[in-house]
């Protein structure tokens, strides 16, 4: 007799991914259907700069977790796909708690500086609504593809490309939806993968002091060598 599958299998989908990125497909998944026959349930999470700066700081995190509008069936299948195809391999990467941490951390910076500039350059992101993991998908995507320059994917299913190319693809492709859609509404895309890229080249806080404290050891090293040269191989040493 078949046992009956764990709650393990379920989130893994049969162990295919790793439970972290199975839990938050279905947590989008549950929380869009939720949103769906709950009313007023999406607006209470979606990300809306001049709420946030009312002091309803938790629409900078619960938005992604929510998509709605007529598009919302084709957007989950999609973004479900995306994540099961990058997460599983970022998870990996990462580990499933930085995996977890980067998109809900992705999410909340992007979401914060949105509104910073809603409030200090651009007053009309103010009114805003976001809604969607899009802007933290493609921010995978490009962390993806900066990690796995070299791997083959196949590009809308159909055209296999580099992890080099996809990464222009997908900057290039938000860049496409800003130029014929409305260029503000993208502003958070932009923040997302400018902030992702930093973050794969380590053009974090630790990263950078790290790299300054290897900068200073090697010209320590320099210095203390500056009185060596090197032996030419015609040259003979006696003892």
């Amino acid at each position: 007799m078949r046992s009956a599958p764990s709650l393990s299998d379920i989130f893994t989908f049969g162990g295919r991914t790793p439970a972290t990125v199975g839990g938050l497909i279905v947590a989008i998944i549950a929380a869009s259907l939720l949103g769906a026959f709950v009313p007023g349930l999406v607006a209470v999470g979606a990300f809306m700069p001049a709420l946030v700066w009312s002091g309803q700081l938790w629409r900078l995190v619960t938005w992604p977790l929510f998509e709605s509008g007529p598009a919302a069936p084709l957007n989950l299948v999609f973004a479900a796909l995306m994540l099961f195809w990058f997460g599983r391999d970022l998870c990996h990467a990462w580990g499933p708690r930085r995996f977890l941490a980067t998109f809900l951390g992705l999410s909340a910076a992007s979401a914060a500086l949105t509104c910073l500039a809603a409030r200090f350059a651009f007053l009309s992101l103010m009114g805003g609504v976001w809604v969607g993991p899009w802007v933290a998908i493609t921010a995978l995507t490009v962390a993806w593809a900066l990690i796995f320059p070299e791997r083959q994917i196949l590009f809308m299913l159909a055209l296999p490309v580099s992890g080099r190319v996809l990464l222009w693809l997908t900057i290039g492709g938000t860049v496409l939806y800003a130029v014929f859609g409305q260029f503000l509404y993208y502003v958070p895309h932009f923040l997302a993968q400018i902030i992702m890229v930093g973050y794969v080249r380590g053009w974090t806080p630790r990263g950078l002091w790290q790299s300054w404290r290897i900068g200073q050891f090697e010209r320590r090293a320099r210095r203390r060598a500056s009185h060596l040269k090197v032996v030419k191989k015609e040259d003979r040493w006696l003892n």
